[in-house]
């Protein structure tokens, strides 16, 4: 790329000026020393009687002027060609600025039609499924018409599109040293939002707060969900609610004993939400688990957990893919805090694309 030779052109140059800055320094010792000889003879021609003497002394201290002539004038010669190297070294950095620009725009333009030519596809296999299903229904009706003496007109509703089934665990048990999470107004915004969606219909959401490692795996086996979401604590593991009344208290399960109760049932999520402090570490364990794995890389507030879950489930619930829908959360959660680091993270097993999974099943047009 032209912007690596740019690089490489600014290298050579750096060498340059250090060279150039080790020769002035050498010529500038010439110079010093030779004046300080020069001076030394003039003051030896002074203090003599004999006239040969001093003249020999003065001859001596000429020879050494004319050295310390030579050396600033190859200085003068060397700082201008220090500076000729400073000149070129900037118009480098400013082409390489312009060729690294031009590069992105080129890295971006070729992604965005990448993506636009996998959505092109994936509609495509829609259609392509979609026109075999009403095929498969317009057969069966054919089928029915032709075996029967009577005909009858029978009105068959279209098959309704499978609700996206999600099981969001809310728990901010008693621990030592942290405060109560907000996880109560989380919830709220996330229900409000999806209760404004467009398809809404479409997702069945199953909320359990003060959430036990029990009401996780109650909750996959009554609810079957294609998307399992924790918000609260977490350090080595999650922090579930110890149910206890009298004595409350968290129960830490570690991210391997999560991935394997997801493991147990015939229906293993598809995306696992980690709306906890630095859960980024259980990631690998959970991707044994689910496909998709979202996941925080460092401490997360109330405030800033909040407005990414809002968002990201209502890019969910307006049948964006999983990585728009992560995308769009990000970039509110940007507007809204300008302050605070990104810090949601998706990962995905080898040969899952996030952003073609689309957990909104939209009905056939």
């Amino acid at each position: 790329m032209q912007s690596d030779q740019y690089k490489r052109d600014i290298a050579n140059l750096d060498d340059a000026a250090s060279k150039l800055r080790n020769e002035i320094g050498k010529q500038e010792k010439i110079a010093g020393d030779a004046r300080a000889e020069a001076n030394a003879k003039r003051a030896a021609a002074g203090k003599t009687k004999s006239k040969s003497t001093a003249d020999m002394h003065l001859r001596s201290a000429k020879t050494h002027d004319g050295k310390v002539a030579a050396a600033e004038k190859k200085i003068g010669e060397l700082q201008a060609k220090l500076s000729a190297n400073a000149k070129s070294r900037l118009s480098k950095e400013q082409n390489l600025r312009s060729a690294l620009k031009r590069e992105q725009t080129a890295a971006d333009s070729a992604a965005k039609q990448r993506l636009s030519k996998e959505k092109s596809q994936q509609a495509a296999l829609d259609r392509d499924s979609a026109k075999r299903r009403r095929d498969e229904l317009n057969h069966a009706r054919e089928l029915g018409r032709l075996g029967s003496s009577t005909v009858t007109h029978v009105m068959i509703p279209a098959p309704e599109p499978e609700k996206l089934r999600l099981l969001y665990l809310t728990a901010s048990p008693l621990t030592d040293g942290a405060a109560p999470l907000r996880v109560d107004a989380e919830v709220n915004l996330v229900l409000k939002v999806i209760r404004g969606a467009k398809y809404r219909d479409q997702i069945d959401i199953e909320v359990r707060p003060a959430a036990t490692v029990e009401d996780l795996l109650n909750g996959l086996n009554d609810h079957r969900p294609h998307v399992v979401h924790f918000s609260g604590h977490a350090g080595g593991g999650l922090l579930f609610d110890n149910a206890s009344v009298t004595d409350p208290g968290e129960h830490l399960v570690g991210y391997k004993g999560v991935a394997r109760l997801l493991k147990a049932t015939d229906h293993p999520p598809t995306l696992v939400v980690l709306n906890a402090c630095r859960t980024l570490e259980g990631v690998d364990e959970l991707l044994k688990a689910a496909s998709v794995v979202i996941a925080m890389s460092d401490t997360v507030g109330d405030a800033s957990a909040a407005i990414f879950a809002t968002h990201f489930y209502g890019g969910i619930a307006a049948a964006q893919s999983i990585g728009f829908a992560l995308d769009q959360a990000g970039a509110m959660v940007a507007i809204a805090l300008p302050d605070e680091p990104e810090l949601a993270v998706l990962r995905s097993v080898d040969g899952i694309d996030p952003y073609a999974i689309q957990l909104i099943a939209l009905p056939d047009v």
